[in-house]
């Protein structure tokens, strides 16, 4: 068996759920088979992943002007559904409202940041301070912190 289906082999007829699950399937028979070094196949699936998607980048421009020229807004096409789509990207920057609220906004992502890291910092479940500007006594309650375990891939 192998983990990656030849283009073209795969049914056109089969819905999204069913390639999900195929790939479900064909997944857990390599996780179950003690042939396949599965970090190597894991590594491996990393390039591909690049390769394709630098392939599908390119072909979808040339795609885009195949499909532009039915002259169809959406239509069928090879069991799938293609749909010619346009969207505008509104550029406010000229505007000063816009962008002094933008700083402000990206001002209060700072302080947040910061804020996190002092949260980080407290040792036990709540901490307190005295806000020098204001004299406000500041509450402090610890974040939780799940540990997530993953495998980063540079290639």
């Amino acid at each position: 068996m192998g983990l990656i289906k030849p283009i073209g082999s795969l049914e056109r007829g089969i819905s999204k759920e069913e390639l999900v699950a195929l790939g479900e399937t064909d997944a857990q028979e390599v996780i179950g088979n003690d042939q396949y070094d599965l970090l190597k196949v894991y590594v491996e699936m990393k390039r591909y992943e690049l390769y394709f998607k630098t392939v599908m980048d390119k072909i979808r421009e040339a795609a885009l002007v195949v499909a532009q020229e039915t002259g169809m807004k959406s239509f069928n096409y090879a069991d799938a559904q293609v749909s010619n789509i346009q969207r505008s990207v509104f550029k406010f920057d000229r505007d000063p409202t816009w962008c002094r609220l933008h700083d402000e906004f990206d001002f209060l992502k700072g302080r947040i940041k910061l804020h996190e890291e002092t949260l980080k910092k407290i040792e036990g479940e709540k901490a307190s301070y005295i806000d020098e500007e204001t004299g406000e006594l500041i509450e402090l309650i610890a974040p939780t912190q799940e540990v997530v375990e993953t495998i980063m891939v540079k290639l």
